[in-house]
């Protein structure tokens, strides 16, 4: 009988949160005791806490396409935390930058810890997620594998800062165009979905054409990804996703539903397009705006946009030669991506 996407979720997650633990350590020191508030092991008080992990989507990625190109579980688990506490650095930065006050549904550690301090667990939590690569080695995994890994896992990395960079500069600037946007996703997002995919094939010992498939899923997976947290950053339930509703447009971040009202024509995009260049404020009419994108096509022209990037990354696997019970695994995983808006 085969295996479900759900059911590899749940054996994956004991294991990877043993690993995880084992990289960040118990030390009671503020830094490393903030990452495990982050991470929702611990309260501000450093008390036992669980706070939910979410679908830990990346870490699965590296797991799955390991088991799934003949490798196993043990190996690829070091390469699986060492994803996981990557994105979470981001999401450390992440919320210093966007100064988002909640992270999970819980205070993001920057309110209490302070910018400075977060930054600086971020850094080290960065530093920990490289060190776990290391481990590579000690569960088996060929010394030429392991250094293709981390060449794969810090070119995500850079393509993940870039993202952020041009993600920021767009909030200055009100001629944003779709390529563009495109580009930004590309790193910001897509590049922590194709690199642990990629990354789980290569410990897997898997052929080159097949790691490149693997890639490309990715790739469309994360785009895809990326759109359904758009459309979540302006229409999602605050309960669900942890953060107020419509915080992406009290920031102006120049998101793909915004730049698609703004392309649209005709008066319903004139007019949220005037109320978007104008500086945010406390007075700013946020479902007025959210109304605007909607009555222009734009939030229906998003979530077309998950779903066609959830097409070409099923047809990405062509190349990989996996058999139909992978296939299906695999079309599983993207569907869960875009699953909240499909």
């Amino acid at each position: 009988m085969s295996e479900s996407l759900a059911e590899r979720i749940e054996r994956y997650r004991a294991p990877l949160e043993g690993e995880l633990r084992a990289a960040v350590g118990d030390d009671p020191q503020g830094l490393f005791a903030w990452m495990r508030y982050h991470l929702g092991w611990e309260d501000e008080r450093g008390a036992g806490a669980a706070v939910p992990a979410g679908k830990l989507l990346r870490p699965t990625a590296v797991l799955l396409a390991a088991e799934l190109t003949g490798g196993t579980l043990e190996r690829a688990l070091p390469a699986a935390a060492a994803v996981e506490l990557i994105h979470n650095f981001s999401l450390l930065h992440d919320d210093v930058e966007d100064r988002s006050d909640r992270r999970r549904g819980r205070p993001a550690l920057w309110t209490f810890a302070g910018q400075a301090q977060a930054i600086n667990t971020g850094d080290g939590m960065f530093t920990i997620a490289r060190l776990a690569m290391y481990r590579l080695l000690d569960v088996g995994v060929p010394q030429p594998a392991v250094l293709q890994a981390m060449l794969e896992l810090d070119e995500a990395c850079l393509r993940l800062v870039r993202g952020q960079y041009l993600d920021i500069s767009f909030e200055q600037r009100s001629d944003v165009g779709r390529a563009e946007y495109i580009a930004m996703a590309e790193g910001k997002t897509a590049a922590m979905f194709a690199a642990p995919f990629a990354i789980g094939a290569i410990v897997a010992g898997a052929p080159a054409p097949v790691i490149e498939a693997l890639r490309r899923f990715g790739r469309h997976t994360g785009l895809a990804f990326q759109a359904v947290d758009d459309v979540l950053g302006i229409w999602g339930d605050s309960a669900v996703t942890g953060k107020p509703a419509g915080e992406d447009l009290a920031t102006r971040k120049m998101t793909y539903p915004v730049i698609a009202a703004i392309e649209a024509g005709g008066d319903d995009s004139a007019r949220f397009a005037r109320a978007y260049a104008a500086p945010a404020s406390e007075s700013d009419d946020i479902a007025e705006l959210a109304r605007l994108i909607e009555a222009t096509g734009a939030r229906a022209a998003t979530e077309e946009m998950a779903r066609a990037e959830q097409r070409a990354a099923i047809e990405a696997l062509d190349a990989a030669g996996l058999d139909e019970q992978a296939r299906t695994c695999l079309d599983q995983y993207v569907a869960a991506a875009v699953g909240r808006v499909s």
